[in-house]
């Protein structure tokens, strides 16, 4: 019987040797996700750069529809296709000198990163139902982006997650140069050509 206690005992030492084990698993998965979640996004090239009239954005919160072609990467679940990415590019400040940065502009993918629904543009914040707003938690007075389908709620100014289930921002592409004439936005955040 002695010997039937110690099994017992050693049997009761390794289950909990082995939750501390999953524990510390646990503990290291989350800190990769948050590690991965705040890191810089990486960015791909277009396959060609899409151009937007400078005439087009002249103003802050004037926005502007494009479709970008790009080709899924080669860890993507249809490796290497074609792909057509619709974007919104937003004019977020003007310069008093008058002269157009890249950081003047957001560039951003139409895509919901929750259930790939397509977003929305509200460009007059008041025009936001309350039920919204209170989710955000605060006034609303830039222009934001917001889900239909779950209303997951982004910045217009540069993508990021204002409330909703959406796990993470709007994919971001990036303005690459600024002349008298037009916009050229060359790149997009890699992980589009995973998920979308």
């Amino acid at each position: 019987m002695g010997a039937r206690d110690v099994t017992l005992v050693s049997r009761r030492g390794l289950l909990s040797l082995s939750g501390r084990w999953v524990a510390l698993a646990f503990l290291a998965l989350g800190r990769r996700v948050r590690a991965q979640a705040s890191r810089a996004p990486r960015y791909s090239t277009l396959d060609r750069p899409v151009v937007v009239p400078l005439s087009d954005l002249t103003s802050s919160g004037r926005a502007r529809q494009f479709v970008a072609e790009a080709v899924s990467l080669p860890s993507a679940a249809t490796p290497n296709q074609p792909i057509r990415i619709a974007g919104m590019i937003v004019r977020t400040a003007v310069d008093p000198s008058g002269a157009a940065r890249p950081d003047d502009f957001s560039a951003l993918c139409l895509r919901c990163p929750h259930e790939l629904c397509d977003v929305d543009f509200v460009g007059e914040p008041s025009r936001l139902p309350q039920d919204i707003v209170s989710e955000i938690g605060h006034e609303v007075k830039e222009p934001v982006y917001v889900c239909p389908c779950h209303n997951s709620t982004f910045s217009a100014a540069d993508g990021g997650r204002l409330a909703g289930p959406a796990p993470r921002g709007l994919y971001r592409f990036r303005v690459t140069s600024v002349t008298d004439a037009a916009v050229e936005i060359a790149e997009v955040e890699e992980d589009v050509l995973i998920f979308i």
